[in-house]
């Protein structure tokens, strides 16, 4: 079994008999509520910092990223040095119209919100950034 995390920003691997973990790999914080899309032995997976990701699942590692162009225009601004997200650059108080207008701008990274679907050699997925990736 595989998923991943919102509020961790992990992505899990379960052996889908007994529930144990099989591994585990840190996306340094960012949310992720896509369900992942499974071809050969890859999982792909969207990031809320606007990145597709490519994990293999034999090495256990991350194979590769796809970087939306939110993620190229906007996610220098709302990342710390370290790769978790700045939320202090975002969020300035807990009123509601402050955190509607955080919310705004980590969406402008490019979030990958949506779950991919693999067409034959073709991975697509959507952005908030609002474009439809196909990427082979």
């Amino acid at each position: 079994m595989y998923f991943a995390t919102s509020d961790t920003g992990l992505f899990h691997a379960l052996d889908a008999k007994t529930g144990a973990p099989v591994f585990s790999l840190d996306f340094k914080h960012w949310p992720m509520f896509s369900s992942p899309a499974l071809a050969g032995d890859f999982a792909y997976l969207g990031s809320h910092d606007g990145r597709l990701l490519a994990i293999n699942l034999k090495s256990k590692n991350l194979a590769w990223s796809f970087d939306t162009e939110g993620r190229k225009q906007n996610a220098a601004a709302y990342t710390k040095q370290d790769g978790v997200p700045n939320y202090e650059a975002v969020f300035f108080d807990f009123f509601y119209d402050d955190m509607v207008a955080g919310v705004a701008k980590m969406i402008s990274t490019g979030a990958v919100l949506s779950s991919p679907a693999i067409a034959g050699d073709t991975i697509l997925f959507g952005s908030a950034d609002g474009t439809l990736y196909a990427i082979q």
